[in-house]
């Protein structure tokens, strides 16, 4: 088996080309230079999260994508001692990838926000749709002008390309049950 980010760097180099972009191109996208993009596609060097993220960010893919071989499996067990934790940029709490992640249509993810903390526009797709439930605690969704207090057993669906925010504005730990369509993780 070949070393993880060679399979990573592949990934990204077949991506890149599929969608015609040379390596000049990416860096314009990405503000990396050409000679690390270079470098990560070759496997030579590994990616910071950042330039990772810029990455996926340019290529329009899933950052899980790169970490997972893709699997046709139809049943996917995750057990809670494995899932995958995320990070988004500009969002704080703790994500945990509750579906198979990679080529699947559909992404849950279990947000864990602690009193204060913002999850700003982190799933804004350019289509699709998403559903959060939440489990426990108050929090406040803002969809442009709009503001709706959710608290637990509430739902909010809304399309992907609709601005949004979600901020846990009670005094405990809020949890939600986030889904969305396609997946873009």
């Amino acid at each position: 088996m070949r070393l993880p980010i060679e399979m990573i760097g592949n990934k990204i180099r077949t991506i890149r080309k599929e969608k015609g972009f040379t390596l000049e191109n990416m860096a314009s996208k990405t503000g990396l230079s050409k000679g690390l993009l270079s470098q990560v596609e070759r496997g030579i060097s590994q990616p910071s999260l950042d330039s990772l993220w810029k990455i996926t960010k340019a290529l329009e893919a899933s950052m899980v994508h790169f970490f997972e071989e893709i699997d046709q499996k139809h049943v996917h067990v995750i057990r809670k001692q494995k899932r995958r934790q995320l990070m988004f940029p500009d969002s704080s709490g703790t994500f945990s990838l509750l579906s198979a992640g990679g080529g699947a249509k559909l992404a849950m993810l279990e947000v864990r926000l602690q009193p204060g903390e913002i999850v700003k526009e982190t799933l804004v797709q350019t289509e699709g749709e998403e559903c959060l439930a939440i489990i426990s605690g108050t929090v406040t969704a803002r969809l442009g002008e709009e503001e709706y207090i959710l608290t637990e057993g509430d739902s909010l669906y809304l399309a992907s390309t609709q601005s949004h925010q979600i901020e846990n504005t009670g005094e405990v730990e809020a949890t939600i049950i986030w889904s969305v369509t396609p997946s873009q993780l």
